[in-house]
This record gives structure tokens, sequence and C-alpha cells, in this order.
């Protein structure tokens, strides 16, 4: 399970001209999980997508004018078992990235799109 608040730490992002210096940049995700199933909530809109069995998971939504995409993986490390063979909960990092795509509705503007790396530590 990788549910659950985490803090989050984001990386330079790389815009295309013309779009602003950085996107939604969310000081804590909140990951609600169903099974394999995810949604989090990235610039007031909510994600919706998978964790596959690597850890690796993909989650998207938005308006139709501006689209998110949050990609990453979740990285344990500590004990996931005990000497009773119970299971403890890891500590958990997500590495990976947030894409936001920005259509302007100027007519003969370009779209914005912007890609940004982020880490993720669990509270």
């Amino acid at each position: 399970m990788i549910a659950g608040p985490y803090l989050v730490s984001w990386q330079l992002g790389f815009p295309q001209d013309g779009c602003p210096a950085e996107g939604p940049r969310p000081v804590n995700f909140n990951l609600t999980q169903s099974g394999n199933q995810l949604s989090v909530l990235i610039g007031g809109e909510e994600l919706r997508g998978t964790l596959y069995d690597t850890f690796d998971f993909s989650v998207s939504g938005g308006r139709s004018d501006t689209t998110y995409a949050l990609r990453g993986r979740a990285v344990t490390s500590g004990a996931t078992t005990t000497p009773d063979g119970g299971t403890t909960q890891g500590n958990v990092r997500l590495v990976g990235s947030l894409s936001s795509n920005s259509s302007n509705s100027n007519a003969g503007a370009n779209n914005c799109d912007l890609t940004e790396r982020y880490t993720a530590d669990r509270l």
C-alpha cells in the first residue's frame, strides 16, 4: 500500500518556450488507494490511475484546457516483516515526474507543456 500523505520536494522544471517557470507544485500529495487504483488532487483536479505490481504508478486527469499526468515509482526501505510473521509499513519514497499541458484558447497560441521531477517522503 502506498496510500497516505507525502511531503514533496521539487526539482527545476523544463518549460517549453512561453510557458510559466513552474506548474502546480503542491507541498503535499495525499494518495488514496483502493486495490491497484490510485487518486490524488493536483492543481485542484482529481487525477486517477493505476499502481502496478512493480510499484510504478501513473495517474492523470484535468479539464479540457489543462491536463496533468503524475508518474512515479514507490521505493520502500526499512523492515517490512516482523519476526512473528506480521508486517510493518516501511518508509516509502516516491520518485517521478508531474507533466502538465495547458492549451491556450487564443487563436494561433501554442500549447504549454511542462514536466517537473519530484521526490516525496511519506509523512
